[in-house]
């Protein structure tokens, strides 16, 4: 089939992908997580890069520690991906190219270590490049000197084109043909120290998903009929039908890729489930032992926490808070597990034997227990300031352990001038995960100072002081 062919396919599968107008959010997600790894993946794989299709998608999801992998290739892959989420995004609109364009792309996908290197990234060459074609033969592209004036041209005659068809205007070039021919124009001019392939991609693929299309990509077995086309022009004046007819193949196989993917087909490689639950197993391994979940949330679980930690916790708190019991009168703290009948309440009493009731009105009731809503709360309550006369007030400060079915949240009041009741998140662990010494220090200090700041404040407000 002739290019012009190949181009009539292109618009009737577009019209068919606007003919659903605007897409739902999950078909979007999964059509451009496909696109960004497989553009990724092979574009830069087909300039040296040596990172997997699953350590690829591992650096996309944020992982930076590929073993034995270049740190070069791996903030490459992260650069460029950066670089093209962005282009999805821009979607089909107004777009004008400009050097400033192509020098942001350039930096945001290049990456080197050597401070001699990088201070070419974003800048146009200053040296002679050149490759050897599929037939071992030389080529050089455009001269140094004579890279400004060349992109300048490109870009108007590109800017150009592009103004006709948003203007509607009769005879002008087919989108895709300004695509590709920015795409062969640009490779020829060959205007960076390196990295000339993938931005020519990115901003083939730019001008592509402005006109409304999607990117395409060179696979592992493409490149080399990929890159003879562009050698068969470049050093033996080869038809570039013969490129344009090969690209307009992948960008079809894109098309149906976003058709499959709207009539909820599995646009996945048939392997891809296999690798993703393989890197997901290799990055979880790396997660620390101490943060898998070892318990969930049940009676058992609680007694377990109330005879470790907690009661560690309690015996330090008691006599802390006992200590402000002279100041007042009618004052009588407690302590409850709630949803799961366990009640004890204390003045003077000491914390072994306050813990002893407390278990014991718990282990009674254990049977009612429920997991909704569970709850320890240590709550103090001072009745009435024995010295504040007609300006008496009374004092209430807690501490509050939350529950849900794998984790607890610990909870501190503060004080506020206001009176009103402010709780402060100190931790959130894992049911097994205990608090440490310092800790709980924290927490009794935070509780006994809640409660002095508040009888300080409140006997100076009063005049009592």
């Amino acid at each position: 089939m002739s290019y012009p062919e190949k181009r009539i396919q292109i618009d009737a599968l577009q019209q068919k992908i606007n003919a659903q107008g605007e897409l739902n959010t999950e078909v979007k997600k999964k059509i451009n997580y496909k696109f960004r790894l497989d553009w990724n993946y092979y574009s830069n794989s087909m300039e040296g890069n040596t990172l997997t299709m699953d350590e690829t998608r591992s650096v996309m999801v944020g992982n930076l520690t590929v073993g034995g992998k270049p740190i070069k290739d791996v903030l490459e892959i992260k650069g460029h991906d950066e670089v093209i989420s962005e282009i999805l995004k821009i979607g089909k609109g107004e777009l004008r190219l400009s050097e400033a364009r192509i020098h942001e792309i350039h930096k945001g996908i290049m990456h080197e270590d050597d401070p001699a290197k990088k201070e070419k990234i974003g800048k146009w060459k200053t040296e002679p490049n050149y490759i050897y074609n599929y037939k071992n033969e030389r080529y050089d592209f455009s001269s140094p000197e004579d890279v400004p004036s060349q992109i300048h041209d490109l870009l108007n005659r590109t800017n150009a084109a592009i103004d006709l068809i948003r203007q509607n205007k009769n005879n002008v070039p087919h989108p895709v043909d300004i695509a590709l021919q920015f795409h062969l124009e640009y490779v020829n001019i060959h205007p960076f120290y390196d990295g000339n392939g993938r931005t020519a991609r990115v901003l083939t693929n730019l001008l592509l998903i402005s006109f409304g299309y999607p990117p395409f990509w060179v696979k592992t077995n493409e490149r080399n009929i990929y890159n003879q086309y562009i050698g068969d022009i470049q050093c033996y004046g080869g038809s570039p039908d013969l490129f344009f007819g090969f690209a307009a193949d992948l960008i079809l196989r894109s098309q149906q890729l976003v058709l499959d993917a709207i009539a909820g087909k599995e646009i996945q490689e048939p392997d891809d489930l296999d690798k993703r639950i393989s890197m997901l197993e290799k990055e979880l391994e790396a997660i620390d032992p101490n943060e898998e979940v070892k318990v969930r949330l049940d009676a058992d679980s609680i007694t377990d926490i109330y005879k470790g930690w907690f009661s560690d916790l309690t015996r330090k708190a008691i006599p802390k808070i006992q200590k402000f019991n002279k100041f007042f009168t009618g004052t009588n703290h407690n302590i409850s597990i709630m949803n799961g009948g366990g009640y004890v309440q204390f003045v003077n009493e000491e914390a072994d034997e306050v813990l002893q009731k407390l278990l014991a009105d718990f282990e009674r009731n254990k049977e009612r227990f429920q997991t909704h809503d569970a709850s320890i709360r240590f709550s103090t309550s001072y009745g009435t300031l024995i010295k504040g006369g007609l300006k008496t007030f009374g004092c209430n400060y807690s501490f509050e352990i939350k529950f849900d079915m794998i984790k607890y949240e610990l909870y501190v009041d503060e004080f506020t001038e206001n009176n009103q009741r402010n709780q402060t998140k100190l931790f959130e662990r894992l049911l097994h995960k205990p608090l440490t010494v310092a800790e709980m220090d924290l927490v009794v200090n935070k509780l006994t100072d809640a409660i002095f700041e508040h009888i300080d404040y409140y006997t100076k407000k009063s005049g009592l002081r």
